[in-house]
């Protein structure tokens, strides 16, 4: 078991020497995510194979099974380390990775050499621990971080956004919230929220003659004038409607209503949370 125990080690630190650097990548804020996760799938794809052929040069007693057991080890082992530590140097990662590597091959080398049953037991007892804190700690994290991304967007609406909404659209609820400018409310409706988009509105500030004037000024259609502070653009099936509620400038765009329903959306608003507009974003 000592023989297997040092041999693995060896494997381990050829493995996390050649892994290291493409997993210390994926920590750089300035390397695309989908880049340097390419290369950590390369480098496994080589290390797995070359694990078990350095482990089968060595002589380690079970070179299959410590080839396959270390790359598990190591996976539990790295998401252990990522909990612990938040955001970590990649020069920080790189050493710890390695020498996680190291500890993983080692002991995954030793506990398939051994035929006693209580160092087995007490490493696959360890295992599920940590694959079950690991996952909820994540868990945690995660909605941590959804609830602080909420809290963010919320503020960032309340500080800038109309706070309001239609206060009706026939047929139609409201599926997706999202920003054109910091001062520009766009919004999304669909006949649930499972069917695509065909109402969008958008609530800003303006004018909607000029608004309107504005669109249209690179197409053929014109501005066909319904009110002192309503004007309507029609092209082939679809309709934009530029009115005002309030101090609001309401804009309305769909191919799908009638254009009784089209002036209805942009007749009234009705004031709403930033909270609520950002659990819809």
């Amino acid at each position: 078991m000592g023989k297997d125990l040092v041999r693995g080690a060896a494997v381990g630190l050829a493995a996390g020497l050649v892994l290291a650097h493409p997993v210390a990548q994926t920590y750089r804020p300035d390397v695309l995510d989908y880049v340097a996760h390419i290369n950590v799938v390369l480098a496994v794809s080589v290390v797995v194979p070359a694990g078990w052929l350095l482990a089968h040069l060595l002589r380690i007693t079970h070179p299959v099974r410590a080839a396959l057991l270390a790359p598990l080890l190591l996976l539990v082992a790295k998401n252990a380390a990522d909990l612990t530590v938040t955001s970590p140097s990649p020069e920080l990662v790189a050493f710890a990775f390695t020498a996680l590597a190291v500890f993983s091959y080692a002991t995954a080398a030793a506990l398939t050499a051994t035929t006693s049953r209580l160092p087995r037991g007490v490493a696959a007892a360890a295992v599920s621990v940590c694959v079950i804190a690991s996952a909820t700690v994540q868990q945690q994290r995660d909605e941590a971080m959804d609830r602080r991304f909420r809290e963010e967007l919320t503020a960032l609406y309340a500080a800038s956004l109309p706070l309001v909404v239609p206060e009706e659209v026939p047929g139609r609820t409201l599926a997706h919230v999202w920003t054109i400018s910091d001062e520009v409310l766009a919004l999304d409706y669909a006949v649930n929220r499972a069917s695509e988009p065909d109402v969008f509105v958008q609530i800003s500030t303006g004018d909607p003659a000029a608004s309107c004037a504005e669109w249209v000024r690179e197409s053929a259609d014109g501005c066909e004038r319904l009110a002192a502070d309503r004007w309507l653009v029609t092209t082939g099936g679809r309709m934009v409607l530029f009115t005002t509620s309030g101090k609001h400038l309401v804009q309305v765009d769909s191919a799908a209503l009638a254009r009784d329903d089209l002036l209805t959306v942009g007749g009234a608003l009705r004031q709403v949370t930033a909270g609520y507009l950002a659990a819809l974003s």
